[in-house]
């Protein structure tokens, strides 16, 4: 087959600009929808003890997903920048088309011989274009015992369901964030669902961590250090693997940490820390304490109007509970 050309990574980063503006009731409801089908399906996972999303929507959304869909004018620059580059790249072709079609069956990941790989600039490879799309990032919380079984029961049941990693299948993933896109525009409820961003928390690790988020947090602010709680959970990319970045657990719990199903120890834990968290911080630290978390996403990011309001609003809630 031809190579693609490189117009191929603009039209990624035009996909998810136009999943960005389109901010109807309608894809709001898609986006429940999904959330809820998927954790139906990890409910059914033996060792099962919750579940719960990070990322967008659920810094926009509240704890029931209901809200307003804003227009995130920071994930709209970062397409931007990508169509930007490859317009300006002096490439003719997007050759990773034709090899990933080729030959990723044999490819163990999109690293090993991707980062190595000369005919392509690292910005414009694979990973960092799919990073461009539109996805779920959900996690399930299992008993530590079950944790290793999980993975295999997990990938078959999303499998079952037609739902995959970007990473299984590049092209693919591109393909049917096109159509679900084109069903949004026309008022049509999607069938496909999202690539999906799965991770795997054993329930003692959690737990931990949950436990450990007020004292840390303190400690942080009192020393004028970056709130940090580096996390690594198990991914599912092409395989289940241990990501080479660590998650800020203080950044994704502060900001968009939803959970769904926890286990009654586990819930209560996680509504004492939040109380504890919402007592400890000061309103005018609130935004401040995100920024030194993420740094300059965050802070691109808050600039989107009501962002800060709702997340100010997320923090006041804890302490109802």
């Amino acid at each position: 087959m031809e190579d693609y050309p490189i117009e191929f990574c603009s039209l990624v980063a035009k996909i998810s600009t136009l999943f960005e503006w389109n901010n109807t009731e309608l894809k709001r409801q898609y986006l429940v929808n999904s959330i809820n089908k998927i954790n139906d399906i990890m409910k059914d996972i033996p060792g099962f003890k919750g579940s719960f999303g990070t990322g967008y929507p659920f810094y926009v959304l509240d704890e029931n997903l209901e809200g307003h869909l804003p227009v995130i004018e920071e994930q709209i620059r970062y397409n931007n920048e990508l169509a930007n580059l490859a317009h300006s790249s002096g490439y003719d072709k997007w050759v990773c088309a034709k090899c990933l079609i080729e030959n990723y069956d044999e490819m163990p990941d999109l690293k090993t011989k991707c980062i190595p790989c000369d005919r392509m600039c690292n910005e414009l490879k694979p990973r960092k274009v799919i990073n461009r799309l539109p996805d779920l990032d959900m996690w399930l919380v299992c008993d530590d015992k079950y944790a290793v079984q999980a993975e295999g029961l997990l990938s078959e049941a999303f499998k079952e369901n037609n739902i995959y990693p970007s990473d299984l299948d590049p092209i693919r993933s591109i393909n049917d964030v096109t159509v679900i896109n084109s069903d949004l525009l026309e008022s049509r409820m999607p069938e496909k669902l999202l690539p999906l961003d799965i991770h795997i928390i054993k329930y003692s690790t959690l737990l931990d961590l949950i436990k450990e988020i007020p004292d840390t947090l303190k400690d942080e602010l009192d020393n004028n250090r970056k709130p940090y709680m580096p996390i690594h959970p198990r991914s599912l990319r092409k395989v289940w693997q241990f990501d080479d970045t660590p998650y800020n657990f203080i950044y994704d719990f502060l900001l968009h940490f939803t959970d769904f199903n926890f286990e009654p120890e586990l819930k209560r834990e996680l509504d004492e820390s939040r109380m504890k968290v919402a007592l400890l911080l000061k309103e005018e630290e609130l935004v401040e304490v995100l920024d030194k978390s993420s740094g300059e996403v965050s802070i691109r990011r808050f600039q989107t109007p009501g962002l800060a309001m709702l997340y100010r609003r997320r923090i006041n809630r804890w302490k109802e509970k």
